[in-house]
């Protein structure tokens, strides 16, 4: 079994097309979304059909939540509030009611099998919110919330803040898949895990995929998407830095 791990897509199809040839190419048998899939990026309504051709077990992100029913006062920075609300307004504009539906009944956690012994539990964010972030920096003890969710399980993997890393510590193993659409950690490309249990161990490979940045931009040049938010993705996209 070869289990793709994506997450954070924002509606950027090209990178999102990059990852799913790249999936190809390693062999994957299995693919599980993490949420994020349209919000903040030219490409919703290409992104969502992309995941649903898929087959995968997709779970909601915030960003989900977001597109359906809107932003709230409080959940991103006051300075960006209206400009983000603008966003959600349009990738709205580009769904079909069946589509929101989709993203509004998707589960919140999921638990996949890796194999006879080993186990998986994910969530976007944390077990029991699509909003707190846990950082690549805090401490062992802020990881309880998804041991203490879900203890049958060895791995563990989130999305949301767009930073791949893994932690190792009391016999588990937690990583994060990074972005596929919006990286934060200074690299541009595309980012996702495999997990390999063909053999009698769990292989963990964080990959990174290329994918053609500058038609991403001109994408968003296609569209009426609001003109400030415009600016700021495509500073992430060029960047791969947060706003």
């Amino acid at each position: 079994m070869k289990l793709a791990l994506i997450s954070d897509i924002h509606g950027n199809a090209e990178a999102l097309k990059s990852v799913l040839n790249d999936l190809s190419i390693v062999g994957a048998t299995h693919v599980a979304v993490l949420g994020d899939l349209s919000f903040r990026g030219p490409q919703p309504k290409e992104c969502l059909d992309l995941i649903r051709e898929l087959q995968a077990k997709v779970i909601k992100g915030n960003a989900d939540e977001w597109i359906v029913r809107g932003i709230k006062k409080g959940e991103v920075p006051e300075p960006a509030f209206e400009m983000m609300r603008q966003e959600q307004a349009w990738a709205k504009e580009q769904l079909t009611e069946e589509d929101l539906n989709y993203l509004s009944k998707l589960p919140e956690t999921l638990e996949l099998p890796l194999s006879n012994k080993e186990q998986l539990y994910a969530c976007h964010a944390t077990p029991s919110s699509l909003f707190d972030v846990i950082s690549n920096e805090a401490d062992n003890d802020s990881f309880s919330v998804y041991t203490e969710a879900n203890n049958r399980a060895t791995y563990y993997a989130y999305g949301h803040i767009h930073l791949p890393f893994l932690r190792a510590f009391s016999e588990k193993k937690i990583m994060n898949t990074g972005s596929v659409g919006l990286p934060f950690d200074g690299d541009v490309r595309a980012s996702y895990i495999v997990l390999d249990s063909t053999h009698n161990d769990i292989n963990i490979q964080f990959r990174r995929v290329s994918y053609d940045v500058e038609k991403a931009c001109h994408a968003l040049d296609e569209t009426n998407y609001p003109e400030t938010a415009k600016k700021v993705v495509k500073k992430m996209y060029t960047t791969g830095s947060k706003p």
